[in-house]
């Protein structure tokens, strides 16, 4: 769990992506008004990529615009595991976790 610190102008380029971002999730944030009845907020957002294109920073950028949230960064192996069963563990305890931070 991190508080990151990267604003919108610290990333280079990606422009579509980030306004992108900017109306899935911060604008329901900071205007929950505009997302009522048929117009719903998105449920989640997948960023997917080759090592090096700027997921993580534009995940951290998102996180720190979005004022009180708070940045899990998990990467896959950190969630594999040579014992059966173990993975799956390591998958709900993180679902889990990310449940009470938002309770």
């Amino acid at each position: 769990m991190e508080k990151p610190n990267v604003k919108w102008d610290d990333v280079a380029g990606l422009e579509t992506a980030k306004q992108l971002l900017k109306e899935a999730v911060i604008l329901p944030i900071k205007f929950p008004q505009l997302f009522t009845g048929n117009r719903k907020p998105w449920e989640g957002i997948l960023l997917y990529g080759p090592p090096g294109t700027g997921k993580s920073y534009l995940a951290k950028a998102v996180a720190t615009e979005a004022n009180n949230s708070t940045f899990f960064s998990v990467s896959s192996s950190d969630l594999v595991s040579k014992y059966v069963g173990e993975s799956e563990k390591l998958v709900k305890q993180l679902f889990e976790m990310v449940n009470l931070k938002n309770k």
